[in-house]
């Protein structure tokens, strides 16, 4: 079995500058009158760079949202380190600032909404932060503008779709002005049209704004978005890559409980049957005109 391969190592994000970075990172999870202690990292080693779109991927419990975690000091490292802009998360002097670069969002767009309009929502963190007023509007009305939902800052958030929901969650962080945002599962609870406002919104930070994001999923066709995909199992690095060279390992991915993109799927389907079908497809568009070039 295949173990720990990095496929591209010489990616485009080479030379960057690095925002987030785990070195050798182990991390136990406390015994409890259930259950002994639990380690669920094993020398986990990441770098995330400045700009950076970075799919985190793996099955249930193979300890990604704890990774994510230890990305703004929820949690802290049981060995190794964890670097937010070269600060060290279990600095507790430099907490705030840790938190302030990197914000992070959930699954449950309710557990983070916490006022009775969408505007005061947004509000909230940078008055928390000090921020003075007259500099709130601006910040408020440019992060819902961001995200698509400033016709909808008088609405009651609690009367808007699951997607809406997450997206005024979203410009909740950005109004903080983080430099990194992780998504842990954004679109997990969300119906299909709420995963595209959302992932829609997220390829906006990227694209438009330069924030750094990673992205927590289990939607394959949203990780083949991002720059870069890292694969975790059983608290290891298992993968990473770009996603089309990812995702043609596809039998390495289902032996670790993992699926591929629907076009990558009927593209090795196709090849099966005898197509000149490329084994780096991604998109519907790319499967698309492979067929009509094998066509010919």
């Amino acid at each position: 079995m295949e173990e720990n391969i990095t496929i591209n190592p010489d990616n485009s994000t080479d030379g960057g500058e690095i925002q987030i970075s785990l070195r050798d990172v182990y991390f136990e999870y406390e015994s409890t009158d259930e259950s002994p202690p639990k380690e669920v990292l094993h020398g986990i080693s990441i770098d995330i760079k400045k700009g950076e779109f970075v799919a985190l991927l793996g099955h249930n419990g193979s300890g990604k949202s704890t990774i994510a975690k230890h990305m703004n000091a929820i949690l802290l490292p049981s060995g190794g380190k964890v670097f937010v802009a070269g600060m060290d998360t279990c600095d507790e002097n430099l907490l705030t600032a840790i938190r302030r670069t990197v914000g992070m969002v959930f699954q449950n767009p309710d557990n983070q909404l916490v006022a009775t309009i969408v505007e005061e929502d947004v509000a909230f963190g940078p008055e928390n932060l000090g921020v003075p007023s007259e500099e709130i509007r601006k910040t408020v009305d440019e992060a819902l503008k961001a995200v698509g939902m400033y016709e909808y800052r008088r609405h009651a958030p609690h009367k808007l779709s699951g997607g809406q929901k997450q997206r005024v969650a979203i410009a909740g962080i950005i109004a903080m002005r983080p430099k990194c945002i992780v998504f842990d599962e954004p679109t997990a609870m969300l119906d299909p049209r709420g995963r595209q406002e959302v992932m829609s919104a997220i390829d906006s930070l990227v694209r438009k704004l330069g924030i750094t994001v990673v992205l927590i999923t289990h939607y394959m066709d949203e990780a083949a978005k991002a720059d870069r995909v890292i694969i975790i199992n059983d608290g290891k690095l298992l993968m990473e890559g770009k996603p089309n060279e990812v995702f043609s390992h596809i039998d390495l991915l289902r032996e670790h409980h993992l699926d591929v993109p629907q076009a990558t799927e009927l593209a090795q389907y196709l090849r099966s049957l005898g197509y000149d079908i490329p084994d780096d497809i991604l998109t519907p568009e790319e499967c698309a005109a492979a067929i009509m070039r094998a066509k010919k």
